[in-house]
């Protein structure tokens, strides 16, 4: 009789056991996926990157292009001629224009990992549009916003 019971005890205990190891790879899995999105989505120092390029935009007429959902903003859409300088001296491989709360852009020529990004992004009031900065660094895309109200 004790050594049935015994047998059942190990059984119980092997079974909690392997339930809660379950329980916490998911959970850990789950933390490192999050943690990877931080590290490539809005980066502080890719935040003032865009900051201060919006602030740059602004004052050369950035609000002219306003008007679709979504526009990739481009060296020739500017004036000034220190815009690829620019550019490369912040590492943006592309810049867009989106309006606030689109979640899902879909055409062959954004990445997947660009709506991953859009689809993380929050929706705020407080502005019409956001700038998006595409980095690459170290071979993989990383990401960074900020709003633009309207003009």
């Amino acid at each position: 009789m004790k050594r049935g019971f015994a047998l059942l005890e190990t059984i119980i205990v092997i079974t909690f056991v392997t339930a809660s190891l379950l329980l916490l790879y998911g959970t850990f899995t789950s933390m490192i996926d999050n943690s990877r999105k931080n590290i490539l989505y809005d980066d502080a120092t890719n935040i003032y990157k865009m900051y201060y390029l919006k602030e740059y935009l602004e004052l050369n007429n950035l609000h002219s292009l306003e008007g679709e959902d979504i526009r990739e903003i481009t060296c020739d859409d500017f004036s000034f001629s220190s815009c690829s300088a620019l550019m490369n001296t912040l590492s943006i491989e592309h810049l867009y224009l989106v309006r606030y709360g689109l979640k899902n852009y879909n055409q062959d020529n954004y990445a997947s990992s660009f709506n991953e990004y859009l689809g993380s992004l929050a929706n705020s009031d407080d502005y019409n549009y956001r700038l998006i900065g595409e980095f690459m660094i170290e071979g993989e895309y990383h990401y960074a916003s900020i709003g633009v109200s309207a003009s």
